[in-house]
């Protein structure tokens, strides 16, 4: 499903999306056009366990806010940890 038509169906909800249609802008860049819903919800907390849980299971799924815009674009930054 296009990204436009899963923000117009379920407005002003939390959404965790699965088989990511992505179209790559950089290296660290790229635009979300649409995917499969896996879960809709009104409560952060509950997509967020439901997005861990597919983490777990090694699937590629990302979670949209409320607020996430019809031009929805994600970055992925490098990941620096301290060592101790």
């Amino acid at each position: 499903m296009k990204w436009s038509e899963i923000r117009k169906q379920y407005p002003n909800k939390f959404i965790l999306i699965g088989d990511i249609i992505e179209d790559i802008i950089s290296i660290t860049q790229s635009k979300i056009l649409g995917g499969t819903v896996l879960k809709v919800s009104d409560s952060a907390k509950e997509i967020r366990r439901a997005y861990l849980q597919e983490k777990k299971r090694g699937k590629e799924v990302l979670y949209t806010l409320p607020s996430t815009p019809e031009d929805f674009f994600v970055e992925n930054l490098p990941y620096k940890g301290i060592i101790r």
